[in-house]
């Protein structure tokens, strides 16, 4: 377990293709890192088998999601796949207010607007170590129909295209190392 402190709340940004591990890498850096947490996206799509509204997303119709859009709330949002995903500035607020450091798994898009709103963030691109091992991931986790992996899959490239717009990119090939790679981008005292 990691022992050092920050010098204040670091927004890490983690981005990548379905299948690229970001859950999982998300789930490892908590573990390894006092005072973590994962931002709870809001999104209008209905919840996997096992999701709970609260602690994997907040489950929303398009019409409260367009309400916090028009009031303000969501600091980033975008449509994908038929579905919107937004980041609130209230889970952002929280995670400053009690000291812990937050991960925000969001797309590229959102990660613009984020690190536009706050440039200190740390932003992550995760890869698969091939496109072919993002979609052999997919069918393995098995909460995707065959038409919801196609058209994951069919963004692939467009996500690849915006790289250069991360401060960091991390192949996760492994997972130990790969988080391991993560900790060691995290600014200490």
């Amino acid at each position: 377990m990691n022992t050092n402190t920050y010098t204040k709340p670091v927004i890490l940004i983690i981005s990548g293709p379905s299948g690229a591990g970001k859950t999982t890498m998300s789930n490892a850096l908590i573990e390894a890192v006092p005072d973590t947490m994962i931002a709870i996206s809001h999104t209008t799509r209905k919840p996997r088998p096992g999701e709970i509204s609260g602690e994997d997303y907040f489950f929303v119709s398009k019409a409260e999601f367009q309400d916090m859009v028009n009031r303000g709330e969501m600091l980033e949002y975008a449509e994908v796949y038929d579905h919107l995903y937004g980041t609130s500035r209230k889970s952002i607020e929280k995670s400053f207010s009690e000291g812990k450091n937050i991960i925000l798994d969001i797309d590229w898009q959102g990660a613009r607007k984020i690190k536009s709103i706050y440039p200190d963030a740390i932003s992550v691109q995760l890869l698969p170590p091939a496109e072919k091992e993002s979609e052999n991931r997919l069918i393995s986790r098995q909460q995707d129909s065959e038409e919801t992996i196609k058209a994951r899959m069919a963004t692939y490239k467009e996500q690849m295209s915006h790289q250069g717009e991360y401060d960091h990119i991390i192949i996760n090939d492994n997972l130990k190392e790969a988080t391991r790679q993560l900790i060691s981008i995290l600014p200490y005292n």
